[in-house]
């Protein structure tokens, strides 16, 4: 089966032949569901593609700065790219490094769609036969929760928001790991493939913010019985798909 190596939104595409992680569902979901607001400095953390950080750009002020960064080096490349060819390209730093280096800014939001495949502890055949960059792209050996959510405490301003997703099945240890960095969960999307299938991802709005008494819950079911899309779905993602 071929692959798709230029995913078009409405106002610009992303290539992505050099990048372990296409385009999914899941991240154009996060990218449309994040409120910008009037956040002047972001950062999306694992940029990929750039397919986030060029979300937040369409989506924000023309004075708005966003960094984008990537361990990866053809992922950074790949961005780089990416940004340049779009409409934004002075709005949009593509970075290629460890989010763990020294970073001065602080930032008004943070984006990130982060690993959450566990290393196995006996590597599955399925396991080896991937691309070592899709590895490193998926494992959480490389990027654990609690080390994303250690260096976003550190980065995000005071009144700053950090939106990301997770396995469903672990919203409890995301939202507690979220706690002991005094990131506290504001609100959660459960995302469903259809109305009769459970959850599979939460995304998730993180704040320093400790007194909203209860989390805004929130669904979003994809399809429909006939597996069109609903059109919650289609609402939420009109800026971007070309077929909404």
């Amino acid at each position: 089966m071929s692959v798709v190596t230029v995913f078009r939104c409405k106002q610009f595409a992303v290539q992505q032949d050099k990048c372990a992680m296409k385009v999914s569902t899941d991240s154009m979901i996060l990218g449309s569901w994040v409120e910008v607001g009037q956040a002047q400095t972001m950062l999306d953390i694992g940029t990929g593609t750039g397919i986030l950080a060029l979300m937040l750009a369409q989506k924000s002020a023309d004075r708005a700065h966003i960094m984008a960064i990537d361990i990866d080096e053809d992922a950074a490349m790949q961005a780089q790219e990416n940004v340049k060819n779009g409409p934004w390209p002075n709005k949009i730093d593509v970075i290629c490094g460890d989010i763990n280096a020294a970073i001065a800014s602080r930032f008004d939001l943070i984006v990130s769609n982060p690993p959450y495949f566990e290393t196995p502890a006996a590597p599955t055949q399925a396991y080896q036969t991937q691309a070592v960059n899709r590895q490193v792209a998926r494992q959480f050996s490389h990027l654990s929760p609690a080390s994303l959510f250690s260096r976003v405490a550190e980065l995000l301003s005071p009144e700053g928001r950090f939106y990301c997703l997770y396995p469903s099945e672990s919203e409890t240890d995301i939202v507690e790991t979220g706690a002991r960095h005094h990131l506290f969960a504001q609100r959660i999307m459960q995302v469903q493939h259809s109305e009769t299938s459970s959850p599979y991802v939460n995304g998730y709005m993180f704040s320093k913010n400790d007194s909203q008494v209860d989390i805004r819950r929130e669904t979003l079911v994809i399809r429909q019985a006939n597996n069109q899309y609903t059109p919650q779905f289609k609402s939420l993602c009109q800026g971007f798909y070309l077929s909404f």
